[in-house]
Formats: C-alpha cells, structure tokens, sequence
C-alpha cells in the first residue's frame, strides 16, 4: 500500500518547521512521505524581484517541477507564495491540490480575536511584500475584525537573516529594531504578535522579548505554521528536500540544530543538501 505524498512547499527554508511537526507525532497515526519543495527561484532572483505576471508564471513551472514527484498534496507554507497562488488560480490548475498558508492564518487571526480573545488587537509581522499587499488586512476585515484592533509591520531582511542562522546576533537586533518601530498601542491595550512569515517562528522567544520592552509584556504569539500542520493527519516516516539553489551561507552549519532532537530525518537531509539546477524552469517569457 502506498503512503499519501505531501509536499511542503516554501521561498526558502521557513516551512521546515511544518515539516518537522509531522515527525513529531505519536507512531501509529497513517503514515506520510514528506517532500520539501524549496521554490526560491535563482540566488539572484527572488519572487519579489519579479512583476505579478511573472511572479504567475514563475510559481507555474514551480508547479510543472511537483508533477514528477506525483503529490497527493501540496501545502504553500510561504506567503509571499500562498499570495500569487490567489491569483495563478484563476487560470491554472495543477494536476493535485493545493492548499496555501494565507486563508488558514487569517481564519486562525480571526478565531482568536472574535472568539478566543475578543478584546485583544492584533500586530501583523511579515516581509515587505506580505504586509505591502494588505492582504490579511482585508482578509480579517471581511471576516468581522474591526479595523482599529488589526496593525501590521514589515520586517524586511528578518527572513534570510533567519535562514542562515537563528540564533545570530544580527537577527536578535534586527527583530529589536522591528520592535522598536512598531506602532504605538492605547493604554491597556493587549496585542498578540502573528507571524505572517514562516521563518519568524523560529526566533519566537526573540521576539517576545523584544516586545515585553517594547509593550511591558510578553505578547500571545499567533503562529500559522502550527495551523498548516494540523491540516494534514498522519505522522511522517520519510523526508527529502529539494532545491534549485544550495542553502544559503551559514543555514548548512546552523539548520539542522534545530531539528536534531524532534526531526532528525530533517537535519541529516539538510545536511546532505545539494542543489538541483533543473528542479524548475526559470522562463517567464
């Protein structure tokens, strides 16, 4: 009998996390094959270096790239990518289904301000892109948020700062200084932190502590990553990663820490990563 393929598919190495959740469950649940699916384009061309179209374009020969692993599933961990899935739908379908992170976060944000927390405020963290297109804005805003309860701040750079080493110094003052400009909330006020970027998650403790400096104290974190891995049941029994670039400098060395003790398939295929150049075209002419 065959195991159900998932594949977890990211701009870079922030859906790992989701991945590892799968390894962490409890053995007896049906069993998955986890494929890593890193999209990052070309170490000198990023998604967000490209025009919508081409960003369409681009994200359907990363599609074209999946149809010879045969998945049962692909899951769009990044935003930035779960965002011009939203538009690539409307005229192309690859042959298995697709679920992205965009609509499972904002249904998530607003469970936990209508329902769980109907009091506190929200600040949305994500790349440039992401908080740039207000996409989650207008998402919560549709579901009955009122507007003055939803803040969003971008964090540009946080992300790679991230990849290539978590624990680094220059991200714990990166994240300080994102702190630092975020805005300003009424007296009492309680705000939860959600993290609009899959690779935030892993400096959570960084940036609660950045913002009990900033707020007096420790922000509730949203974390949409845990809801994308609750979307699929099963346990994983087998990893692979693949990407058209190699790891970026440092993540080789500092990545596979944070998944030896939970995930070790992980860390041991991260360290085996090479790069597969014609994993997916690049023409978006």
């Amino acid at each position: 009998m065959s195991r159900e393929r998932i594949i977890v598919c990211d701009s870079g190495l922030g859906g790992l996390n989701i991945a590892a959740a799968y390894f962490a469950r409890p053995a007896g649940s049906e069993e998955k094959e986890i494929l890593y699916f890193n999209a990052f384009p070309d170490v000198n061309l990023g998604f967000n270096d490209l025009t919508e179209p081409e960003q369409e374009k681009m994200l359907k020969n990363v599609f074209e790239g999946m149809e010879k692993f045969s998945p049962d599933l692909c899951l769009i961990a990044c935003n930035t990518v779960s965002i011009i899935w939203g538009r690539l739908e409307k005229w192309f379908t690859p042959p298995f289904p697709v679920r992205g992170i965009v609509e499972i976060a904002a249904e998530g944000m607003k469970k936990f301000l209508l329902e769980e927390d109907p009091s506190s405020h929200v600040l949305i963290l994500g790349t440039q892109s992401t908080v740039g297109s207000k996409v989650y804005v207008s998402r919560l805003l549709e579901k009955g948020v009122a507007q003055e309860r939803i803040h969003a701040l971008a964090c540009p750079g946080v992300a790679k700062k991230l990849e290539s080493g978590p624990a680094t110094e220059e991200v714990e003052k990166s994240i300080r200084a994102a702190a630092d400009r975020a805005p300003a909330l009424p007296e009492g006020t309680r705000c939860a932190l959600a993290f609009c970027c899959t690779h935030y998650a892993y400096a959570e403790k960084l940036w609660q502590e950045a913002f009990r400096k900033k707020w007096g104290y420790v922000p509730v974190i949203l974390d949409p990553n845990r809801w994308m891995a609750r979307q699929v049941t099963g346990k994983g029994v087998s990893f692979r990663f693949v990407s058209r670039i190699p790891l970026f400098p440092g993540a080789k060395e500092n990545m596979p820490r944070l998944f030896k003790k939970d995930a070790p398939e992980i860390a041991e295929e991260l360290k085996r990563a090479e790069p597969t150049p014609s994993l997916f075209s690049l023409k978006i002419s």
